[in-house]
């Protein structure tokens, strides 16, 4: 479910607050025409990039911000609603009716009655408080009362005009670069919160629903662009995925049907034109009763039990995202927690590499067999931030003139591991030592030697096995397929 979001009213808020409201529909349709581009390019999929804690720490922080969103409507003047007086006790009771008739009255009405079980409980726990506080009089606050009368008064006047809107082209008109030149770091801002809180809506509906399928995150991101773009064609602010409504609507069987979210923008529109008198009559407090129940569901509860059984850092992560999710936004939130957590997964692989000494046998391509060599069987990854640690593990200068490094128990993923290899086979050969590396990827060698300009130094020598693994570095692995070892000169 879509609509205009707090994730992205912050966004545009900033660019009315700079520049009014004028440019505030060019900006949406330029974010939607971004997320178009986005969607269509498969960038979507960078969504995976996503750890499990940064997933944890955005639904805390969300449930906590939905919660915080409620109170305001339990509050007059600043302060919380005293229950003993009639405003403060039929605010209170009627949150607490809604949560009750949503959570247990409605759902055993539906384990005796099948007709019932048309009804969400949602709906109709809405429905039977907003006609109990309209019978019984209760002093609430209506959404009539909050949005205005002339909000409510429905009719088709109240549907956007089809068509451009001036507050698009006139200012596109008259100063086209000047107004691209404004509203384009609010558009990519809001493209890219709007596509991360939308799949990570996604993901989430997906864990919850759990049918077996998974939804595509390329026509998520195509379908946000699509709605953004008709959005501000009709003068519209923009919006993204609502992970409480789409929560609520997959918590009341509509999970179950992708035309459920369609279904309910027909029925709200419907609603808005037909009933909106009507809807305007719903006291506050009942969505707010509504709400809070999906609060408590978002919040992963489990989370809690999770001290002293997973990673400190996957705790510091999930702490992280959680109140930076509160205190500032979505899309900064995961941004930190995602580059936090890559970084120390980095740091923990460069403690890994280690080597354990031995003695060999060594045929080598040219010379005799060498029957006691000694070799540095390398454990753990060799990446970026495990070069150093790799190059201290050498005594250059205290080994015996021909040194084997078998790579059996490691990887090469990057240019700069190749960069180490060439480093220390430089060091040895310096001391007119030789250096012999065992079990590398056909693309290793390859590398190594493009490096040296197409073919490895005499003091390296690169010993080919039938049985030595194939894995990609840095280029495409077909590439390397059928590339022969490099024989030492």
């Amino acid at each position: 479910c879509s609509s205009a979001s707090g994730a992205c009213a912050v966004v545009v808020a900033a660019l009315c607050a700079s520049h009014g409201s004028g440019y505030l529909a060019g900006c949406a349709t330029l974010a939607g025409l971004l997320q178009i581009v986005a969607g269509s390019a498969g960038m979507g999929k960078l969504i995976r990039l996503v750890p499990h804690p940064v997933m944890v720490g955005f639904v805390n922080g969300l449930a906590i911000v939905m919660f915080k969103a409620q109170l305001t409507h339990f509050q007059s003047a600043g302060k919380f609603l005293s229950a003993f007086t009639p405003e403060g006790a039929a605010t209170y009771g009627c949150t607490l009716l809604t949560m009750a008739l949503v959570r247990f009255g409605i759902p055993k009405l539906q384990e005796k009655v099948n007709a019932a079980k048309a009804v969400p409980p949602t709906l109709g726990g809405v429905v039977l408080t907003s006609i109990m506080a309209r019978v019984f009089k209760w002093p609430l606050k209506t959404l009539a009362d909050v949005a205005g009368a002339e909000t409510f008064k429905g009719g088709l006047s109240v549907l956007p005009k089809i068509g451009l809107p001036s507050s698009v082209w006139t200012p596109f008109v008259n100063a086209p670069l000047e107004t691209l030149r404004i509203i384009l770091p609010y558009a990519i801002t809001m493209a890219a919160v709007g596509s991360i809180e939308s799949l990570l809506t996604l993901q989430l509906l997906d864990g919850i629903i759990d049918d077996g399928t998974r939804g595509s995150t390329k026509r998520e991101v195509i379908g946000q662009g699509i709605g953004n773009l008709a959005s501000g064609l009709t003068g519209g602010i923009g919006g993204c995925a609502l992970i409480g409504q789409s929560l609520i609507n997959a918590q009341s069987g509509g999970g179950v049907s992708r035309l459920s979210g369609m279904s309910m923008a027909m029925f709200l529109a419907l609603g808005i034109v037909a009933c909106a008198p009507l809807l305007g009559q719903i006291p506050v407090v009942a969505l707010v009763g509504v709400m809070l129940l999906v609060c408590q569901s978002t919040f992963s509860w489990g989370s809690l039990r999770l001290l002293g059984k997973v990673p400190n850092l996957d705790l510091f992560i999930i702490s992280l995202v959680t109140f930076v999710t509160v205190k500032d936004d979505l899309a900064k939130a995961v941004l930190i927690g995602t580059i936090t957590s890559a970084l120390g997964f980095a740091w923990k692989q460069s403690t890994t590499i280690s080597a354990t000494i031995s003695q060999t046998k060594l045929d080598p391509p040219s010379g005799p067999t060498l029957p006691n060599v000694k070799s540095y069987n390398i454990n753990g990854p060799l990446f970026f931030a495990s070069t150093q640690a790799f190059s201290r593990i050498f005594r250059v200068k205290e080994d015996p003139d021909d040194i084997v490094i078998d790579f059996t128990g490691s990887r090469v993923f990057d240019h700069s591991a190749l960069e180490a290899i060439n480093n220390i086979a430089d060091r040895y050969g310096a001391l007119g030592k030789r250096v012999y590396l065992r079990h590398l990827s056909k693309d290793c060698a390859r590398l190594l030697g493009n490096v040296h300009e197409g073919g490895l130094p005499p003091y390296e020598v690169v010993e080919s096995n039938p049985n030595d693994p194939f894995y990609g570095v840095a280029e495409k692995p077909e590439f390397y397929k059928d590339v022969p070892v490099p024989k030492s000169g």
